[in-house]
């Protein structure tokens, strides 16, 4: 249940202290200007999940692994050399001796111990990807047992004892960690915002008096301390966010523009004017509509659209009730199959995306992992699809209750659901009501299943199926459909202890299949990312997965 507490308490904090930490926005132009694909949700890595943040987040912080500024591959990062035992399964990692906060302070084994710790304390979205650590998954338990019961009164009740987990310090500048399995991308993870450390002292004077959580004033300025090339120097609330060059970070003779600024734009139209008067030198976020009308018009040399690392889908309520407490038809895994198989992705590609999307019915992007091959999905069968909604009770939709599709307002996710709605109504019989909400209540919508059907979309994290897979398992926090398969859950700790990589591939496919029969989700396209920066910007690669580390990037004016 904290869990699903956090993000509106995460909402709460930026509305209540917005006149305390927004301030002068002055200091002249930026080395390097951006718009964000959104305005930043939440800076704690202990609750980003938003594509945005964690680009901020690269800018921020660093793990113990950084992205490779080019390829986006894991390279060494605060850490200096790190080796594994025979088994695979113990990472001895060693901490640079010059690797420094943004005060000044040593960076330690203990700042990271202190917040993967915490993630298992104060479970995020991310938390999941600490059980391939040997005992996190039991002691996460555990420790949500203990607190459950001393909410109840229960004082007698001891804590549980960390020394189960898997993650130890040898000395300030070692860390031992000791995985359940093998795991191939550990060095992935690593470089992920939920494995960075935190600096508890700078922290500690926003505790909660439950000793536990903590106030979001910590991420703003002037009291955030961060570890990575940046830190952060202003963050004007709908202005801007402007991070400046850390002058304690190891490499920081690398640090290509000293000053960057982060602009706020109301919407794709605003950001592209910003960005067309000069003052953004990275549109990171191409609205598709004006992006496809450039493409139409003959292009231009600055707009850059290229393959992306994730999936656009229709999310599925599949908690057995309702929001509101009536029974969910969702429930049924044949009126999910129903609406899947009752949708022609084309249209939507070919009149609402319009920027070469390839349709698709599987979850995992194709051609993006070696060696996987994702199953083939659902395909288009209105008449396959009618049966099954009669099996289920409906026939031609008769006594289908009703339901609404959620959406956020932005963008073309309201043309989309007027076609998938369409689509429902011509092949089922079935008509959905239609709801665009602004952003932050969309996340809000989703993540807490306070939703029947919503549009959703899932980029990868790191450079495995499991960025993908991970999501649906039952104890994942990012699984917004509420969906739970224990034979989906056992291919996927298979493949968590299967060495044979071929063979490990191969489990994760045959859980992929299970997902997109059950339909908890519906595929429609595989993303592409839509750029806009000038030939005399330098350092931005055209990853699928749209992060670039911001130390490389410089304008050469």
């Amino acid at each position: 249940m904290m869990r699903l507490l956090t993000i509106p308490v995460i909402l709460a904090g930026l509305a209540a202290g917005a006149v305390y930490w927004s301030n002068d926005a002055g200091g002249g132009r930026a080395d390097f200007a951006f718009v964000n694909r959104g305005d930043n949700k939440c800076l704690d890595p202990n609750g980003m999940s938003w594509m945005q943040d964690i680009r901020v987040a690269y800018a921020l912080w660093e793990g113990l692994y950084a992205l490779d500024p080019v390829t986006l591959r894991p390279v060494l990062g605060c850490a200096d050399r790190a080796t594994m035992d025979s088994t695979r399964t113990v990472w001895t990692i060693h901490i640079r001796p010059e690797a420094r906060w943004s005060n000044g302070d040593r960076v330690t084994a203990g700042d990271f111990l202190f917040e993967w710790r915490r993630f298992l304390e104060t479970p995020g979205e991310y938390t999941y990807l600490h059980y391939y650590v040997r005992g996190a998954k039991q002691y996460s338990s555990e420790f949500a047992d203990y607190v459950a019961a001393r909410e109840k009164g229960d004082t007698t009740r001891p804590a549980p004892d960390f020394s189960i987990v898997g993650e130890k310090a040898l000395d300030d500048h070692t860390l031992v960690v000791t995985l359940c399995d093998p795991v191939p991308f550990f060095p992935a993870l690593l470089a992920f915002p939920p494995f960075f450390p935190m600096h508890e002292p700078s922290m500690r004077p926003f505790r909660e008096s439950d000793g536990l959580h903590y106030r979001l004033d910590f991420t703003r300025p002037p009291n955030l301390v961060s570890n990575g090339p940046y830190r952060m120097e202003q963050w004007s609330f709908k202005r801007r966010l402007r991070m400046v060059a850390s002058d304690y970070y190891w490499n920081r003779a690398n640090v290509k523009s000293r000053v960057v600024d982060q602009i706020y734009a109301d919407d794709g139209v605003a950001a592209y004017r910003t960005y067309d008067r000069g003052e953004a030198d990275w549109l990171s976020d191409v609205d598709p509509n004006l992006a496809a009308q450039i493409l139409a018009k003959g292009g231009r040399k600055d707009l850059h659209v290229f393959p992306a690392f994730g999936t656009y889908f229709y999310s599925l309520n599949c908690l057995a009730n309702l929001p509101d407490g009536r029974k969910n038809p969702l429930a049924d895994v044949r009126v999910r199959r129903a609406l899947a198989m009752s949708i022609d992705r084309d249209p939507i590609v070919r009149n609402v995306g319009r920027l070469g999307q390839p349709p698709s019915r599987t979850y995992v992007p194709p051609n993006v992992f070696e060696g996987y091959s994702s199953p083939p999905g659902l395909a288009y069968d209105p008449e396959q699809a009618r049966k099954l909604l009669a099996e289920a009770g409906y026939p031609n939709g008769q006594g289908f209750p009703n339901l609404t599709i959620l959406y956020s307002s932005e963008g073309i996710h309201a043309d989309i659901a007027q076609i998938v709605r369409r689509q429902w109504l011509n092949n089922l019989g079935i008509d959905m009501r239609l709801e665009g909400v602004e952003v932050r209540i969309f996340g809000v919508k989703l993540h807490t299943q306070q939703y029947e059907v919503a549009r959703a979309g899932w980029y990868g994290d790191y450079h495995d199926p499991t960025t993908f897979t991970d999501k649906y398992k039952t104890d994942s926090d990012d699984n917004d459909a509420k969906w739970s398969n224990a034979e989906y859950d056992r291919l996927c700790a298979e493949a968590q202890r299967e060495t044979d990589e071929g063979r490990r591939l191969r489990l994760l496919s045959r859980a992929e299949n299970i997902l997109l029969n059950e339909a908890p989700i519906i595929p429609l396209f595989t993303y592409v990312n839509a750029y806009l920066f000038r030939p005399n910007v330098k350092g931005i690669p055209l990853a699928a997965n749209a992060m670039l580390m911001f130390n490389s990037v410089e304008v050469r004016r």
